[in-house]
């Protein structure tokens, strides 16, 4: 455990960080206004909050989680056991690796890890919070996908018509009457034409 938990801070210890947590958060909503506030409309409040939680970083976890971190869950025999350790470094250790992770990412990165004594893998996935997720990038591909499919089902309707000469390529109209060839109709118009 640390050996300073904010029941031991002073009220001058207090005050800086109160002080410093606010200085992050209007900074943070400063940059992004525009993202959040949305003129003409309702501010999008969720999302000026996470942007408010992300500019706290490490100090809002040092906050949150009372100067302590998981360093280890161990669940034997159905008996669940936690091991803490002083978050502060923990914690700056942590976040100054996730920002390394998302360096030049547009969106999320994953990473694969194996826990070493069964071999089994796992994928983290790394997102910037006010980004869509990798599920919700999913969703949105699908509604295109589904999208796209409802246009094309447009044009299956269509039925395709062949050149009777056999001498032009293939083309769709919307009934399955015979048509008559639109390049052999303008081949013929070019040969009246220079007839005349």
């Amino acid at each position: 455990m640390t050996d300073t938990t904010p029941a031991d801070l002073t009220e001058e210890q207090r005050e800086a960080r109160r002080t410093r947590a606010r200085d992050l958060i209007e900074e943070r909503l400063t940059e992004t206004w525009p993202a959040w506030r949305r003129p003409g409309r309702k501010p999008n409040l969720t999302l000026a909050a996470d942007i408010a939680l992300d500019a706290l970083g490490d100090l809002a976890a040092e906050i949150l989680v009372d100067g302590t971190m998981m360093r280890a869950l161990t669940i034997r025999n159905g008996v669940a056991t936690l091991e803490l350790a002083e978050a502060t470094e923990m914690v700056r250790i942590f976040a100054a690796g996730m920002r390394g992770a998302l360096d030049g990412a547009t969106n999320y990165v994953e990473m694969e890890m194996t826990d070493g004594s069964t071999g089994e893998g796992f994928t983290v996935t790394v997102r910037r919070r006010e980004r869509p997720t990798p599920h919700e990038l999913r969703q949105q591909a699908e509604a295109k996908v589904t999208d796209l499919e409802a246009q094309l089902a447009e044009y299956e309707v269509m039925n395709p018509q062949q050149c009777p000469a056999g001498k032009h390529a293939d083309w769709l109209v919307d009934s399955e009457h015979a048509h008559a060839c639109p390049w052999c109709r303008i081949e013929q118009l070019e040969a009246e034409e220079a007839a005349r």
